[in-house]
């Protein structure tokens, strides 16, 4: 993996899919991507047949259900990297498809999807409430771009590489993973797979404001952040990273002022972002698990983890395991472990504290994991 290696990948081989649907949608080959309309890799059916196990000890105890999302009859994700859930209960999932982003209901129930434009790189989905009306923003790695949408996938506004001297040039790309909005009305848009900036923009009409971060040496720069939130639960909001290539967990102000490491490699192998639900923040790790931390930012559960048991795992350039599995993440269906995750992207927690996962998984995968 290079020093900006993204979860396009593969650990073991250095394959990048991500660089191939680039190429071809500059190519106009975007047919080639998989559609919601075309045939399905397995059926749901017999996803859902697999026993319920209840996986996870105390107060952090799920069911897991991998066929959650349950498709019309020949339907298809590409690969799966966001999900978010509006106020009415319906969930958006970016893919890599030609309809990018595919509405569900509460139970799974497809609804509607829409998004071929966005098929080169649908990846970083957020979701954000202003002035009473819901808004998606949409961080497209193959486009190099940031989407401002209705629900209904109407364009507010578009905003490409932003102009910041002596950083992008023609050989220096700039590819968005994922974005949040602050309390001040700032949007924060990670250029994780680019030259590793924090992109601050005005969030209503998507005017380029400011940066921070950057790849270097120093704490305060950045190897790769994939996943960028909003941490409040101690009441004063900041900007919080995932340093996927760093291996760590780090926080900013509004402003951009470094402020330190809250989670580190002793408890993360690949973080891909952060949620927070109440006085938990939830990270899924590309690297087969989930992991759950308390408001001290201390660990209380790892969940699905298919390493558990030191099975398949190989260490990388940045000192972590991953699963050494032939074609990881895409391995046989019939190699796959009941109960426990592959390539945990994205999650979102609803307010029953059920865990939705997305995994970067060529034929997608969405589970659930409901609380007990």
């Amino acid at each position: 993996m290079s020093d900006l290696a993204s979860d396009a990948n593969t650990p073991a081989h250095g394959t990048s899919r991500r660089g191939f649907l680039a190429a071809a949608a500059s190519a106009g080959l975007v047919a080639a991507l998989p559609s919601i309309g075309g045939a399905a890799v397995i059926s749901a059916r017999s996803r859902r047949d697999e026993p319920a196990v209840v996986l996870g000890q105390g107060d952090f105890r799920y069911t897991m259900d991998h066929a959650w999302v349950k498709l019309p009859k020949g339907k298809q994700f590409g690969y799966t990297h966001g999900i978010v859930e509006d106020r009415a209960g319906r969930f958006y999932i970016a893919n890599q498809s030609r309809e990018a982003i595919v509405v569900v209901d509460a139970d799974g129930n497809y609804l509607s999807s829409w998004g071929q434009a966005y098929a080169p790189g649908a990846h970083g989905l957020h979701i954000a409430e202003e002035n009473g009306t819901e808004y998606l923003y949409l961080a497209n790695t193959g486009l190099g771009e940031v989407v401002k949408t209705t629900l209904d996938g109407d364009v507010v506004w578009k905003a490409g590489r932003p102009f910041l001297a002596g950083v992008y040039a023609p050989d220096r790309g700039y590819s968005p993973t994922e974005t949040t909005l602050g309390p001040n009305g700032k949007l924060y848009v990670a250029d994780g797979y680019g030259q590793s900036w924090i992109h601050i923009y005005d969030a209503k009409d998507g005017k380029y404001l400011d940066s921070f971060g950057g790849r270097g040496s120093e704490p305060h720069h950045l190897r790769q952040p994939h996943g960028i939130s909003i941490e409040r639960r101690d009441g004063t909001p900041r900007v919080q990273i995932s340093d996927r290539g760093n291996v760590r967990v780090v926080e900013f102000t509004l402003e951009g002022r470094y402020l330190g490491e809250v989670i580190n490699k002793r408890d993360l192998r690949f973080p891909c972002s952060t949620f927070h639900r109440g006085d938990f923040l939830y990270v899924p790790d590309l690297y087969a698990r989930v992991s759950i931390f308390d408001k001290k930012n201390a660990k209380v559960a790892d969940l699905g983890d298919y390493l558990e048991g030191g099975a398949f795992t190989s260490e990388n350039q940045f000192g972590t395991t991953y699963p050494d599995l032939k074609g990881y993440p895409n391995i046989p269906h019939d190699k796959r472990r009941a109960s426990r995750f592959i390539s945990p992207h994205a999650l979102w927690v609803d307010r029953r504290n059920n865990i939705y996962v997305v995994e970067w998984i060529n034929d997608g995968r969405v589970t659930k994991l409901t609380k007990v």
